[in-house]
């Protein structure tokens, strides 16, 4: 199993795969860690979007931490770096979006999310939660900086400095003005052809603002005549389970995704059309771990990207976690990319992988649990 070492602590990403080639941390993580040691105000720290624990254990060293972010997977890969190392962490202080912490932080420190509406929804919560003056420093790796950072931050902080850059990182500046400048930026909505739907989708949620092309061209290819368990996995705002379950009173889907704002997204729209009575669940976990059912259909939109990374692994990752729960006879519908190699991936699991409908772009495969 591949470890990276930074500094006295060795870190591995979640899951733990075999042959792994991404790091569990980068320079930024090293930025933010050394600026704390040099100019820490004081012992309690806010960290926000650690990828996999560099920066919980690295400041929990020097006082109370919590760790905010929306990725069920970082957080777990935060907490099995600290049994690893034999620092264990409070899981009680990981703050989902919306929460706050306990205690009055000294010093926030800020990895740069990818998306900008989930940055300016953490820059908005830093405004209203943190007592005027804290400081805040936010870091990216240069490649990945976006242009108009500092104007976010002037908009929502109030003020924002760009630093200097060391080890292919940089660092920007701000203080908590105290009060909320700006608003967090509204709920995405996404129109959904065919069917009079308007969907909202939290900040960070993948196509937040218009309807996937991958997922549009699923959704014309949605089985029909289902009853019983359905997951919609990597739910994002919900459209795919959401679209079957309205043609299919007999099917309950289960809304499955790694992020926290995905989730919630999906749980308030299915209340919207269905109401609060309906009886379709929610899953906020890596894939379908956790779950003991057994599924008659699966649709998959899958990822190739980790945060910046072009990775398939995630693909690959759920293309088993289907492979093991769907029931005897079951079906696992996926819609992906024409260029990429999931038709081998998926016949090794299954058998077989038919082409259900191509265009241009997209491939849809239909694969049957034997």
């Amino acid at each position: 199993m591949p470890e990276t070492r930074f500094g006295e602590l060795v870190l591995r990403r979640w899951p733990r795969r075999r042959g792994e080639t991404l790091q569990a941390f980068d320079g930024a993580d090293r930025y933010l860690l050394r600026l704390l040691e040099e100019e820490g105000a004081g012992p309690a720290t806010l960290v926000i979007n650690d990828q996999c624990g560099a920066l919980w254990l690295g400041a929990t060293d020097r006082g109370p931490t919590w760790s905010a972010g929306d990725d069920w997977v970082a957080r777990r890969a935060a907490l099995a770096n600290g049994e690893d190392n034999q620092r264990p962490l409070n899981a009680d202080h990981w703050l989902w979006p919306g929460d706050a912490p306990t205690a009055t932080p000294d010093q926030v420190l800020m990895r740069l999310p990818k998306s900008l509406s989930l940055l300016e929804a953490q820059l908005a919560w830093l405004a209203e939660i943190l007592p005027v003056d804290t400081p805040i420093l936010v870091a990216g790796m240069d490649k990945h900086l976006p242009g108009q950072l500092v104007p976010l931050m002037e908009r929502y902080l109030g003020y924002g400095q760009a630093g200097h850059g060391w080890k292919k990182a940089r660092v920007f500046r701000a203080r908590a003005p105290g009060k909320v400048l700006q608003p967090a930026p509204a709920p995405g909505e996404v129109a959904v052809p065919g069917r009079g739907w308007t969907l909202s989708a939290g900040p960070g949620v993948f196509a937040r603002r218009h309807l996937d092309i991958g997922a549009r061209f699923l959704l014309d290819h949605l089985p029909r005549d289902v009853s019983g368990e359905v997951a919609d996995l990597g739910c994002g705002n919900g459209v795919l389970g959401l679209s079957l379950a309205a043609d299919n009173a007999n099917a309950r889907v289960t809304f499955c995704d790694v992020s926290w704002l995905a989730v919630d997204s999906a749980r308030r729209n299915a209340a919207a059309l269905f109401g609060d009575g309906h009886r379709h669940e929610f899953h906020l976990g890596n894939g379908l771990d956790g779950l003991e059912r057994r599924f008659d259909v699966i649709l998959l939109n899958p990822p190739f990207h980790r945060g910046h990374a072009v990775d398939d692994g995630v693909a690959r990752t759920l293309f088993r976690h289907a492979h093991r729960h769907l029931a005897p006879g079951g079906e696992l519908r996926v819609v992906a990319n024409g260029h990429l190699p999931y038709r081998r991936n998926l016949a090794k699991l299954f058998g077989q992988a038919d082409r259900l409908a191509a265009n241009d772009k997209f491939v849809i495969y239909r694969c049957v649990n034997d």
